[in-house]
C-alpha cells in the first residue's frame, strides 16, 4: 500500500500543474463567458474546481474519523440542499480573479496533500456509499483512496465543460 500514496501524490501534483496552466491560459475577461454547464460561467467553474481538493480533504477526514456518522448524514441530507449550497459557494460574481483562484486552489491542494501524508494504510481502504444524487462520478462504494484520486477526476470533469 505504501506505493499507492506516492502515485496519488504525483496525481495531485500533476493536477495542480494542469489547473495552474489552465488558469493562466484564460484571460479574466473570459470568466463571464458561458460554458457547457448552462448554470455556471467560466469563472464559476474555475472557482468550483478550486473547492474540490478542500471538500475532498474534509470528506476523507470525515470517513476516516466518523465514517458511520458521515454515511448517515449523506443518506439523510437532501441532495437539492447540497446542490444549493454548492451553487452558493461558486457564485461569487465579480470577485473571481486569477490570484484568488490560484490562492484558493493552493489552500485545497495543501489540505489534500496533508491528508494524504497523514493517512495510514488501513485508512485508504475505509469507505462509504455515496448516493448518486450527490456526485454521480462517485456514486456507490467509495474508498478513501478513490476520493484522493478523484481530485484529478473532478478537475477533468469540470475543465472539460469550458469552451475556451
Amino acid at each position: 500500500m505504501e506505493e499507492v500514496k506516492p502515485s496519488i501524490d504525483l496525481e495531485l501534483l500533476e493536477t495542480r500543474e494542469k489547473f495552474l496552466t489552465l488558469v493562466n491560459s484564460i484571460s479574466e475577461e473570459q470568466y463571464s463567458q458561458s460554458t457547457d454547464n448552462s448554470a455556471w460561467t467560466v469563472g464559476e467553474i474555475l472557482f468550483h474546481i478550486t473547492l474540490g481538493p478542500r471538500a475532498l480533504a474534509l470528506e476523507i477526514w470525515l470517513i476516516i474519523h466518523f465514517g458511520r456518522a458521515f454515511q448517515f448524514i449523506m443518506h439523510h441530507f437532501p441532495s437539492r440542499l447540497f446542490n444549493w449550497i454548492n451553487a452558493r459557494f461558486v457564485r461569487r460574481g465579480g470577485h473571481i480573479n486569477r490570484q484568488m483562484l490560484i490562492r484558493s486552489y493552493e489552500v485545497g491542494h495543501a489540505a489534500i496533500r496533508s491528508g494524504l501524508m497523514r493517512a495510514q494504510e488501513e485508512d485508504m481502504r475505509k469507505s462509504v456509499v455515496y448516493p448518486r444524487e450527490f456526485v454521480t462520478e462517485l456514486a456507490g462504494e467509495c474508498s478513501v483512496e478513490r476520493l484522493f484520486r478523484y481530485v484529478k477526476g473532478h478537475f477533468e470533469v469540470h475543465s472539460a465543460a469550458l469552451r475556451i
